[in-house]
């Protein structure tokens, strides 16, 4: 990518997301195996884009309810054509997560512009505290501050032992460990689709050799820093490859939060 997020790379995104984003399938499949059980069954999804991880959350957990918010008008109107079949189970909410309270309103069902998948325009599945905030490929948009503010707001909008699960684009420390992502990066879209490797490289999607200011991706280390910080307890990195991500951790039960 080149300039920042435009219509045409959403238009890439949603045709080639599933070779665009090593092992995409596996990735999204951890997020919900690290959902097994929740204080609540209730799931708030930051940045959900066209729909593709709350579809699986939906599916492989039948017994949860998701609020999914993301700024993009063209994102949530693919979304709500995808999840047409959770309609009772799922809200979407056009709201930006780098929004000053965003996170916040979103947690009181306040502000915002909520959408039904089902048409109506009021009422959601669940707010919080949630049992669960989870977000794919949107938090590397921010910035280093933004980050550390987001982790506040999320633990807050955490139900006690509540869980945050991401999955995201990671910067590699030092030249080797980042020659080696950007090179499997393009093996990985070269093997899932061979018809997505030209569009890939066209737009410079590689963005550990093509830098885009979109993007801003920190280090493996500084998410387990700053989420510890933020006040989360058990704060790892469960999956990471060729510069990808899936970070769990989880807000403290009551009985610690007392102790």
């Amino acid at each position: 990518m080149s300039t920042g997020w435009l219509d045409d790379d959403t238009a890439l995104f949603v045709r080639y997301g599933d070779a665009f984003v090593p092992r995409r399938r596996e990735q999204l499949d951890i997020v919900c195996d690290l959902l097994g059980e929740l204080p609540r069954p209730v799931v708030l999804e930051l940045g959900c884009g066209d729909g593709r991880l709350t579809e699986r959350l939906l599916g492989r957990l039948p017994e949860v309810r998701v609020t999914a918010v993301d700024a993009s008008a063209r994102m949530l109107r693919l979304a709500r054509i995808r999840l047409a079949g959770f309609a009772e189970r799922v809200a979407l909410r056009r709201v930006g997560m780098e929004e000053d309270g965003a996170l916040c309103r979103v947690g009181t069902e306040e502000g915002g512009a909520l959408c039904r998948v089902g048409g109506e325009e009021d009422g959601a599945p669940g707010g919080g505290p949630y049992g669960a905030v989870v977000t794919s490929l949107a938090v590397h948009h921010l910035d280093d501050r933004a980050k550390q503010a987001l982790y506040r707001r999320v633990r807050a909008a955490l139900a006690p032992g509540g869980a945050f699960v991401m999955a995201d684009l990671v910067s590699p420390v030092g030249p080797a460990p980042l020659a080696l992502a950007a090179a499997r990066w393009d093996a990985e879209v070269a093997a899932a689709d061979p018809a997505a490797t030209l569009p890939f490289e066209s737009a410079r999607w590689n963005t550990f050799r093509f830098p885009d200011p979109v993007d801003r991706p920190s280090g493996v280390g500084e998410h387990l820093t700053w989420l510890a910080r933020a006040g989360f307890a058990d704060a790892d990195v469960c999956w990471l490859y060729a510069g990808h991500a899936v970070f769990h951790a989880r807000r403290p039960g009551r009985s610690e939060e007392t102790a």
